[in-house]
């Protein structure tokens, strides 16, 4: 958003900024983070000193309610933003394509945001920076920036980070003392490591008022290996680490800084894909192109509807929405599927049902899997494979299992104060009622974190 128009916006929304704090930001994304990680850490075995501080000396949600679907995309949008997708325009990872000709892209950037955030409406009055968030490609408004952004998935992703990052230089120069940055996308506990130390550096040296940082290693091991395993300990375990080093650093630049965790959803354990597009093939709603040869990967040649897979769920989404028949036609074939409990459909929302949800405003139907079964991709094949992913996410954010989590604490932040079952839509304008700015267009009520309000807890 061009910061003369947000200039506007503030002025007329400045009497909806009631801050209790100002106070600088450091917030910390660590995707995949179910708040049991550390409410119930002793049960887990977990040793996560600086996690589990945000319970005795911030406040924290048992469980954040998130948005359809739960990804981290849209996540992560409304987190910045105070809306759901639906609004804010980042509607799942990956956009609509049916042909498969955006050769797996994401939705990276931020032109695609429809609504202001906190970038936006920080920019005309203090500096920001942004390591690894989603959607920020291209963000003018972010003073420094180094986007999560990927395509070859090697060492010519470097390439494409350094031109894409700002100031100009700024990675190259990171780059000459720290060493390389990641070579595509990768999701281990040491690329958490090397994205902490940059984000460091740039804490240090450009000592931004609001900070953002997305650790992913945790999500990777989950999908690997699955939820509250051995694996998924060690990684939150180093993770904890790097959160401790942030803090210290953020702090170090002004003591009144709050810092906040958050995460996108939880996870669910999984050992089976459901690969819907080979009955929509079978069902001649999909036309694929002739194989070429035994091995050759199935290319749509047209298709009437279309599986957009999202982990625990997927839209279906009608070439044309006006077709009755079509409609009918398609509906008949998910009742006839979700019908056999061994196919693993938990629910099937049509499309009146799916608005209310505010995800996936172009589809017309959703489907919700059973716990233990997610969205395949293929169009040929059996219709039920074994997973190759141990977890996922993506089921409807009612889900307990779904619940995304949120901690915080620092200068004028309640100590112990247990905020219950929140909306992730109340994070955004939290957040920016602690810098001291005005969010328009969200309509969810802030969280009573400063120690001067009363909330659950007191």
């Amino acid at each position: 958003m061009p910061r003369n128009l947000v200039c506007c916006l503030l002025l007329a929304c400045q009497c909806a900024a009631t801050s209790v704090i100002a106070a600088p930001v450091l917030l910390i994304s660590v995707d995949g983070l179910h708040p049991d990680y550390v409410l119930e850490a002793d049960r887990h075995n977990l040793e996560i000193p600086h996690l589990r501080s945000f319970v005795t000396a911030g406040a924290y949600a048992s469980g954040v309610i998130g948005v359809v679907p739960t990804i981290t995309y849209p996540s992560h949008t409304t987190m910045l933003t105070g809306v759901a997708p639906a609004e804010h325009g980042i509607v799942s990872n990956t956009p609509f394509d049916p042909l498969s000709s955006n050769q797996e892209g994401w939705y990276w950037y931020a032109e695609d945001i429809h609504v202001p955030t906190l970038w936006s409406v920080l920019a005309p009055t203090n500096r920001s920076a942004a390591i690894n968030w989603p959607v920020t490609v291209a963000d003018r408004d972010i003073d420094v920036l180094v986007p999560e952004y990927w395509r070859a998935r090697n060492m010519e992703d470097l390439k494409l980070l350094r031109a894409l990052s700002r100031p100009e230089g700024v990675l190259e120069g990171l780059e000459a003392r720290l060493g390389p940055f990641i070579e595509g996308y990768t999701d281990t506990v040491e690329s958490d490591r090397i994205r902490a130390r940059f984000a460091l550096a740039i804490l240090r040296e450009h000592k931004p008022y609001f900070t953002a940082v997305h650790l992913i290693a945790l999500d990777g091991t989950q999908h690997r290996d699955g939820p509250f395993v051995a694996s998924a300990y060690a990684t939150l375990e180093a993770i904890d680490a790097m959160i401790g080093e942030l803090s210290t650093a953020a702090l170090a630049n002004d003591p009144r800084t709050v810092v906040a965790v958050v995460s996108d959803h939880g996870f669910i354990a999984t050992h089976t894909a459901v690969n819907l597009r080979t009955r929509f093939v079978a069902a001649g709603l999909i036309r694929l192109e002739p194989a070429a040869g035994a091995d050759a990967s199935a290319k749509v040649a047209s298709w009437d509807a279309q599986v957009w897979p999202a982990g625990g769920s997927a839209a279906i989404v009608l070439r044309d929405g006006a077709d009755r028949g079509l409609r009918s036609r398609v509906a008949a074939l998910l009742a006839e599927l979700a019908a056999d409990a061994d196919n693993g459909i938990a629910r099937v929302l049509p499309a009146e049902e799916l608005k209310l949800s505010a995800g996936f405003p172009d589809a017309d139907f959703l489907i919700e899997f059973a716990p233990g079964f997610y969205a395949g991709s293929a169009h040929r094949g059996d219709f039920l494979t074994a997973a190759t992913s141990k977890g996922t996410h993506g089921y409807l954010p009612g889900r307990p299992e779904m619940h995304a989590a949120f901690f915080v604490q620092g200068a004028g932040i309640a100590a112990g104060r247990a905020l219950g079952v929140i909306d992730m839509r109340q994070i955004a304008p939290t957040l920016a009622r602690v810098l001291e700015v005005a969010l328009p267009g969200t309509a969810q009520a802030e969280l009573p974190i400063g120690v001067s309000e009363h909330g659950h807890g007191d």
